[in-house]
């Protein structure tokens, strides 16, 4: 554990395959069941692509203005057991103060979250849904979590303003923390900077489900991208990453994504982790 440790942390970057999507689809969709047409429940094809990407210890002035994301030491009493209660009584009300704090602001809501753990053995990381798994895994596809037309949405269905008047300006943010014991050496979590991706690289992709839609965003590859990781993170760390920006024009989140880190030991612990979305005003 200590070489491999040492080795990671020194090393300033790795290669590795990210699965972006290969092709624009007009209408792509991911179905969160089985759709009844027997269609397939992803209408996309993916293509990996051998990428490098940074260790972001190594530059420590990435930071959430420039690059829509950075790295925070913030312990938390939330443990690895996917307890619900302890994670929306406990956890929701950590992430709140700790955006506050860091952000400045009055107001901040913790609106949902996601409990992911890699089965063990390791199976290929699901690039095409592992979201919709009984048990959810490590998404293995470049994404981003919500478009112009998702995020007003679901800001509004939290909110008691006035229907008929304009929501007030806010941000999303993602909340990201491994909840292994040991530091995370399987499957961590790629973001690519906000600076280095283009409109034309957004594909919206509708999510649907039994009784709603949703959208997120597919990514269309290019050697733009500037990727980053944080090697090793341990449970007392956590990802701010920027989702959306009801003010910005045009808004550019950060993709991200699961990889498969080619210094991960054989051995290492299967990766659990905890998402969460926060809103901000």
């Amino acid at each position: 554990m200590g070489v491999r440790r040492r080795a990671s942390w020194m090393s300033e970057y790795v290669t590795a395959e990210l699965n972006y999507l290969a092709e624009r689809v007009a209408e792509l969709e991911t179905w969160s069941y089985d759709p009844p047409d027997g269609r397939p429940r992803f209408n996309g094809r993916l293509r990996a692509y051998q990428t490098r990407i940074t260790n972001a210890r190594e530059y420590p002035e990435k930071t959430l203005t420039e690059h829509g994301f950075c790295c925070l030491h913030r312990p938390s009493k939330v443990s690895s057991s996917p307890d619900q209660n302890a994670i929306r009584n406990t956890g929701y009300a950590e992430a709140t103060e700790w955006i506050k704090d860091m952000l400045q602001v009055s107001q901040a809501i913790v609106f949902d979250h996601t409990y992911r753990r890699r089965l063990s053995g390791r199976p290929p990381l699901d690039g095409t849904g592992g979201s919709f798994s009984e048990i959810r895994t490590p998404v293995g596809r470049v994404h981003a979590d919500f478009t112009p037309r998702s995020a007003p949405k679901r800001v509004a269905s939290l909110m008691t303003h006035d229907a008929n008047g304009p929501l007030p300006p806010y941000r999303i943010y993602g909340l990201w923390r491994p909840l292994n014991k040991r530091p995370l050496q399987d499957a961590p979590l790629a973001l690519a900077s906000a600076s280095s991706v283009t409109m034309h690289e957004l594909v919206p992709n509708a999510l649907v489900y039994p009784d709603r839609r949703g959208e997120t965003y597919a990514i269309l590859h290019s050697d733009r991208h500037e990727w980053f990781y944080f090697p090793d993170m341990q449970r007392d760390e956590v990802l701010l990453f920027l989702h959306y920006d009801s003010s910005a024009s045009p808004h550019i989140p950060v993709p991200h994504t699961a990889f498969e880190d080619p210094a991960s030991p054989t051995d290492a612990e299967p990766r659990e982790s905890l998402e969460m979305r926060i809103l901000v005003f």
